[in-house]
């Protein structure tokens, strides 16, 4: 039986982060990632130990579903930066989507308002609000940072969803599959559909809001955003 083609799921703007193979739809590998500071070496690493378990090489991955934010500043600058050499020298395409739209693909319950949920420090939470409905996703809210709060108010409204449920002490669905996975479905039905992804050379950061360098020193991450 012949090899097909790989589509490769990647997160690392979460606190666990993740990658994924697929192989049309089925899901062949899948690994959780901690990253810190200093660079983007685990990701690479944990790639290979993938392929190498699958017998297959980079060479083989065809695109690339990829989280862009928000979540953690550090994360997804490093992830951007490694993100867009690997498919500039695989001369893949990326499928970007936000970090609460891949959660919310995980978790494809009907009959409830979903709002995936991550802790964006200083008394935030970035979320968004989901609905299934007929077995599609819906988007119904932007993505937002609002004070704790302002979430809580809303605990009788929806289900909340993803690490912020933890982080945040909220009551919700936490763990959830991971985010990586959610990035490759994401991309897999924008392929099915003839999409053809982005040049990774366009390939932006969404950070919603200043980081802690911006807002305490007054500089700019230029150019990530």
């Amino acid at each position: 039986m012949s090899k097909g083609r790989l589509l490769l799921g990647w997160d690392t703007a979460t606190p666990t982060s993740g990658l994924v193979l697929m192989e049309e739809r089925r899901l062949l590998a899948a690994v959780e990632v901690h990253l810190d500071r200093s660079s983007t070496n685990r990701v690479f690493t944990a790639l290979d130990a993938l392929l190498q378990l699958l017998e297959r090489e980079r060479g083989d991955i065809k695109a690339m579903g990829f989280v862009k934010g928000p979540g953690s500043f550090t994360g997804i600058r490093l992830a951007v930066a490694a993100a867009k050499g690997l498919a500039l020298s695989l001369k893949i395409p990326l499928y970007p989507c936000t970090t609460t739209e891949a959660l919310a693909r995980v978790v494809p319950i009907e009959g409830n308002l979903l709002c995936p949920i991550l802790d964006a420090r200083r008394g935030q939470g970035y979320g968004a609000i989901f609905r299934w409905r007929a077995g599609k996703m819906e988007r119904l809210t932007s993505d937002m940072a609002l004070n704790v709060d302002r979430w809580r108010e809303m605990d009788d409204k929806v289900l909340f969803l993803g690490p912020g449920v933890k982080a945040l002490r909220f009551k919700g669905l936490h763990p959830t599959p991971t985010i990586a996975l959610g990035a490759a479905l994401l991309a897999l039905e924008k392929m099915e559909k003839g999409e053809r992804g982005i040049d990774p050379l366009t390939l932006n950061p969404l950070y919603i809001r200043p980081s802690d360098a911006e807002t305490n020193k007054g500089i700019r991450l230029s150019p990530w955003d």
